[in-house]
């Protein structure tokens, strides 16, 4: 899986996710967060309108070390070209829909300011000429020793 974004004026890296509950779905542009470690995170006003699962309250630390208690829920996302189950927070006093860093584990992410692109590449999806250097490499350390 390949996931293309982009970078905004502001140096900001979004990326657009489709997200599910039981009955509705809503296509949303996302920052990617790398501060925030949980998977997403829903304004109140998005989560409400697509009927999630509950899964309960968490709290979490925010930027400025304040502790907030937030509910959580269980949504599918369109990720690239899988379908996921994630961990979804929601809080009433934000805008934007973030992605964060629970979501991204695993995956690698390609960023260049200079291009204003952005690219998610699930593990395997190496592109080959890196692949091809990479073994380059090892030979040549395996034939020193």
């Amino acid at each position: 899986m390949i996931l293309h974004g982009l970078i905004d004026d502001k140096n900001q890296l979004w990326v657009t996710i489709t997200v599910a509950g039981n009955q509705k779905q809503t296509e949303a542009r996302a920052i990617l967060d790398t501060g925030f470690t949980g998977e997403i995170l829903l304004p109140l006003s998005i989560a409400s309108t697509l009927d999630l699962i509950p899964a309960g309250v968490g709290k979490c630390e925010l930027a400025d070390g304040s502790i907030s208690k937030q509910k959580i829920f269980v949504a599918s996302i369109n990720w690239g070209t899988q379908t996921r189950l994630v961990t979804v927070s929601v809080m009433d006093n934000i805008k934007d829909v973030l992605i964060g860093g629970g979501l991204l584990h695993g995956y690698v992410l390609t960023v260049d300011f200079k291009q204003k692109q952005l690219i998610i590449k699930e593990p395997g999806t190496d592109d080959p000429q890196i692949v091809v250097v990479a073994k380059q490499i090892r030979k040549k350390k395996i034939k020193r020793r």
